[in-house]
C-alpha cells in the first residue's frame, strides 16, 4: 500500500484501528478489500429478507408487493423510521430516521426500491436505489429469487452493485450465487468478480455467515484470484478477525471493519 493509500485508510477507519484494518503489504491490503466487498455483498443480500413474504394464496404480483411492504414494515427498526409506498408491484423503502435491518445493518439512510414478483412457489426481489449503512454506502442492481425448503429460505442472488466501502474504497460487485435467509444470519456460497480501488479479481465466495451482530462466523473463506493467475486466500476468522495467506504461504492477521 502506498503511503498516501494508507494515509487515507487510517483516515477512513481512524488511527487506533488503522494498524490491523490497513496493511503495508498489497497482498494483504487486496484480501482485506475483497472481504469488505463479500460483507458488503452480504447486506444486499440480506436486505432481501426485509421483503421475503409468504407466497402461499398469493394471485399478483401486486398482491405480493403488498405483503412485502407488510414485512418491510416490520423489518426496519425502531417504528417509525421508514415511509413506504406501493406502486404496482414495487415496494420503495425511504429511510427518514437512524433505522437498524436484517443481520445487523446499522444507521441506514437514503432509500430503497425492491420490485417482487411470483416465480411459482418462489418470490423474485429485484433490489434498487441507494443505500448508507454504518460502514458503507450501497447501489444496488441485484434480483434475488426466495424460496422456501425442507423449513429453510433459500436464496440464489445474480447482479451487481457499486457503492464505497468502510475503508473508503469505491468497491463494485459482479456475481452470483446461492444461500440462506435465516432469523439469525444470511449464508452467501458464489463468485463475483470484485473492483475495489483500482484493483480487480474474481473472488470466490464459500460459506460465508453474516450474523445479527453484523460481522461474519468463523469458518467461511474466500479465494481471491488475479489476472496474473496469483492467490490469496481469506479465513474467517470470527467478528472482524481474518487471516490472509498470499501465494508464497505467509499468512497475516487483520480486521475488516463490521458490526455495530
Amino acid at each position: 500500500m502506498s503511503p498516501a493509500s494508507m494515509w487515507r485508510c487510517a483516515l477512513a477507519l481512524g488511527m487506533a484501528r488503522a494498524l490491523l484494518a490497513c496493511s503495508t503489504d498489497p497482498t494483504v491490503e487486496d484480501g482485506l478489500r475483497a472481504a469488505e466487498a463479500v460483507a458488503m455483498a452480504s447486506e444486499v443480500v440480506g436486505l432481501a429478507q426485509a421483503f421475503a413474504a409468504p407466497t402461499t394464496g398469493l394471485t399478483s404480483d401486486v398482491m405480493a408487493a403488498e405483503r412485502s411492504a407488510a414485512v418491510a414494515q416490520a423489518a426496519f427498526t425502531p417504528t417509525g423510521c421508514t415511509r413506504i409506498q406501493l406502486r404496482d408491484n414495487a415496494v420503495r423503502v425511504t429511510f427518514v430516521g437512524e433505522c437498524n435491518g436484517p443481520y445487523g445493518m446499522r444507521v441506514l439512510d437514503g432509500a430503497l426500491v425492491a420490485t417482487v414478483a411470483r416465480r411459482g412457489e418462489q418470490l423474485e426481489v429485484a433490489l434498487s436505489g441507494e443505500l448508507r449503512t454504518r460502514h458503507s454506502t450501497l447501489r444496488p442492481a441485484l434480483n434475488v429469487t426466495v424460496s422456501s425448503l425442507a423449513g429453510t429460505t433459500q436464496v440464489e442472488y445474480v447482479g451487481n452493485f457499486t457503492g464505497v466501502g468502510a475503508r473508503g474504497s469505491a468497491v463494485s460487485f459482479d456475481g452470483r450465487g446461492v444461500g440462506s435467509l435465516e432469523a439469525s444470519c444470511v449464508q452467501l456460497n458464489g463468485s463475483a468478480s470484485v473492483t475495489a480501488g483500482s484493483e480487480a479479481w474474481t473472488v470466490l465466495i464459500a460459506s460465508y455467515n453474516r450474523c445479527a451482530g453484523g460481522c461474519p462466523m468463523s469458518g467461511g473463506n474466500l479465494i481471491l484470484n488475479r489476472a496474473s493467475g496469483s492467490q490469496t486466500r481469506i479465513e474467517l476468522t470470527g467478528g472482524q478477525g481474518v487471516s490472509v495467506t498470499n501465494a508464497n504461504g505467509r499468512a497475516e492477521a487483520a480486521s475488516v471493519p463490521c458490526g455495530g
